[in-house]
């Protein structure tokens, strides 16, 4: 009878520990982790802003601008804004390009050869290229990003004047291309399933440069493709430097600022 008690205990040992070793020999379980989405909008900027500007190169004095949107629009022969941005939980990319062409004419000095027309092109272009990391705010609808980046600037104009009678025609041109880094957040406020509110604010520049930028906006998702934003966009910059042919410098103060409507694609 002891022997068989043996062999009964022996079994029961080996029922028992089957399980443990078949677990130890299994395979850890694995947690599923979601995955950090990127989401990307495609913006068209419908900005219109006012103008003030102080325009000086070579040796000739700087010369006052100031138009609102009205008169801008007489005058305006291209224009390009565009947004797009990529974002996470955790990073922001994005570009922004502000492109504008306005062409000016006029004739002036009287006399019988019917005076001198004077034609003028001006070109602007604005690009935008910044990257940032999301801050730790423990609001679950607030996302604010800071960001690091470089404004682009090309100013050109171009000014030909004419004598319809005489023939005689001159054409000159003056230049500008620089760049400032500009630091700045971009930040979204979820109101509910619907309503938002953005901001945009960078600044930056150096010693004989300077730009700024705020844009605060409420925006309305109408589907899960589709936004539309309201808001109101001021921007700066200055620029002097000597000037890129001849003597005398390059002068160039700007401030736009007007409302903006916004029609966004979120892919």
């Amino acid at each position: 009878m002891r022997k068989y008690a043996w062999a009964i205990l022996l079994g029961v040992g080996l029922a028992t520990s089957a399980p443990v070793f078949a677990a130890d020999l299994a395979p850890a379980p694995t947690l599923a982790v979601a995955p950090d989405t990127w989401h990307f909008e495609a913006t068209l900027d419908g900005w219109a802003p006012s103008l003030s500007a102080n325009v000086g190169v070579l040796n000739f004095p700087t010369s006052s601008v100031h138009a609102d949107l009205f008169q801008i629009l007489q005058h305006l022969e291209g224009i390009a804004p565009f947004t797009v941005v990529g974002y996470n939980d955790n990073f922001i990319v994005g570009a922004n390009l502000f492109w504008v062409r306005l062409g000016l004419g006029s004739t002036f000095g009287p006399g019988a050869f019917g005076g001198v027309n004077a034609n003028a092109t001006i070109n602007e272009t604005i690009l935008d290229v910044y990257g940032g990391v999301r801050l730790p705010i423990a609001s679950p609808n607030l996302s604010i990003y800071g960001t690091l980046g470089a404004r682009v600037f090309d100013v050109n104009g171009s000014l030909t004047l004419q004598t319809p009678v005489l023939g005689f025609s001159r054409t000159a041109s003056q230049g500008r291309s620089w760049a400032d880094e500009i630091v700045g957040v971009n930040a979204r406020y979820r109101i509910d399933d619907k309503w938002f509110l953005k901001l945009e604010a960078n600044a930056g520049g150096y010693s004989g440069s300077a730009t700024w930028l705020v844009y605060p906006a409420v925006g309305y998702k109408w589907n899960p493709s589709l936004t539309t934003s309201v808001g109101y966009r001021a921007f700066y910059a200055f620029e002097q430097s000597p000037a890129n042919i001849g003597t005398g410098s390059f002068r160039f103060q700007e401030t736009l600022y007007g409302p903006e409507l916004d029609v966004t694609y979120n892919f």
